[in-house]
């Protein structure tokens, strides 16, 4: 009988641990389904990340485009208003202006440097006169490009040639 009390006894704490288990196992699947759940949103969650991240990226390329447009299309009127001022009107004036006061400038220098010198026939009459243009020139680019030529080639003064003192007229 001992035999069989002990038996009982190691019956009892195998059911005893049995039901254990099985609270256990009851509280595993709650567990699992709520981590499952948990999961289910969290995944549901990055793909509607990823789709928004998807459609920020599209709309700033978007966007980066429409800035390389817009820069290329403000580079082009920045030009545009640069040529428009070289051929208008007024800068051939305020050239001609410019033109007429290096001339009067230049008769002056003349006459100090040699006053002997009779310069009252030479004279600019009228500021139409006076060309801002190149004659062979349709436009002002050969004025104000980079390779342009400042005066003719005869009548510019060289830059390496040193300027020579004035002769005075005893």
């Amino acid at each position: 009988m001992d035999r069989c009390l002990n038996r009982e006894a190691a019956l009892e704490r195998i059911r005893t641990k049995a039901g254990r288990t099985e609270e256990e196992l009851s509280q595993l699947y709650k567990w699992k389904s709520t981590m499952e759940q948990k999961f289910e949103l969290s995944e549901q969650t990055r793909k509607e990340f990823e789709q928004r991240t998807e459609e920020a990226g599209k709309a700033l390329k978007g966007k980066d485009e429409e800035v390389k447009e817009l820069k290329k299309k403000l580079r082009q009127a920045g030009e545009d208003a640069v040529t428009e001022y070289r051929n208008s009107l007024d800068l051939l004036k305020e050239l001609g202006g410019s033109f007429l006061q290096g001339f009067d400038d230049a008769l002056r220098q003349i006459k100090k440097t040699y006053p002997d010198l009779d310069v009252s026939m030479i004279t600019v009459n009228d500021q139409d006169q006076t060309s801002a243009l190149p004659v062979a020139s349709e436009n002002t680019e050969d004025l104000f490009g980079e390779d342009a030529v400042q005066g003719e080639g005869e009548s510019a003064p060289s830059k390496d040639v040193p300027a020579e003192e004035p002769k005075k007229v005893d």
